[in-house]
């Protein structure tokens, strides 16, 4: 039974990657994928903060933090990927810059798939990882669903309308029967989590990376927050393929990752319902 439903939740990851990526695609003409590269320096800070600061800090972190090796590459794994849709949905939220927050998630997400299988080889030198592989994993499961929920977006508007909110809903739904299922498969692994330094490791990583993102977003006080978020919200879709590829046996991979994921959320929804409340003051004046 225990590898049936072991077997399910690994059959939920690929589900949930796809919806989401599938969602995110039916949400965006091409062309948004194009208007964001107008601010080359709010770009070029965008790329430093998610693809060099981030993992310097990781690397920080792990030497301030000794944590145990599938821990620690749960992190690093996280600090790798970024471009995480869940960002608009917070973005849309506090009413900040939407046209930026979606041109940068698109941006990370693209960038992510180059540059997460090359860095691995870099960030975990000490593990064997096939670049290839991760490389046709991310393509297959994240970069295709995306340009097929695009294109239709484009050719078939009215249609993808209609059927984005089932793919959302999927999306979300196996996301918690993903959280559900290996909570339940591993919930010894999960408790190593919290007794080795891994949560506080995951905290500061969270609220490091936003404060990145935010100090490198300027001038503008809605584009700090935007970066802030999608600096702090990594890409776990991306992880979760290469996790899945490379570390399915290895337990405390996934449960960093998730660990990270869910806290990033729960930190980011407190940052946006505090920036939320200003808003609405600033309005009512």
């Amino acid at each position: 039974m225990e590898v049936i439903l072991q077997q399910f939740a690994n059959l939920s990851i690929l589900i949930y990657i796809v919806s989401t990526m599938l969602s995110m695609g039916l949400s965006f003409f091409p062309k948004q994928f194009i208007e964001p590269l107008q601010d080359k320096k709010l770009i070029l800070k965008s790329l430093a903060a998610n693809f060099i600061l981030v993992p310097l800090l990781t690397y920080i972190i792990l030497q301030l933090i000794p944590l145990q090796p599938g821990l620690a590459i749960g992190l690093v794994l996280m600090a790798a990927g970024a471009g995480s849709p869940f960002m608009l949905k917070l973005v849309q939220f506090i009413k900040a810059d939407m046209a930026f927050a979606v041109g940068l998630m698109l941006i990370l997400s693209t960038v992510t798939l180059i540059y997460l299988p090359l860095s691995l080889s870099f960030l975990l030198p000490d593990v064997s990882v096939n670049s290839l592989s991760i490389a046709v994993s991310l393509l297959v499961l994240i970069f295709l669903p995306l340009l097929g929920g695009t294109a239709l977006k484009w050719r078939y508007s009215k249609l993808a309308e209609i059927i984005k909110p089932t793919f959302n809903q999927i999306s979300n739904i196996f996301l918690f029967v993903v959280v559900l299922l290996y909570l339940g498969l591993n919930y010894q692994d999960f408790l190593s989590v919290f007794g080795t330094g891994g949560l506080l490791a995951a905290l500061i990583f969270v609220l490091a990376s936003y404060f990145i993102g935010y100090m490198l977003g300027g001038p503008s006080k809605n584009t700090k927050t935007v970066l802030g978020m999608g600096t702090a919200i990594r890409n776990s879709s991306a992880a979760f393929v290469v996790a899945l590829a490379n570390f399915s046996a290895q337990y405390e991979v996934m449960a960093m990752i998730i660990v990270v994921y869910s806290l990033s959320i729960i930190v980011m929804m407190l940052i946006s319902g505090e920036i939320g409340k200003r808003t609405k003051k600033s309005e009512d004046i």
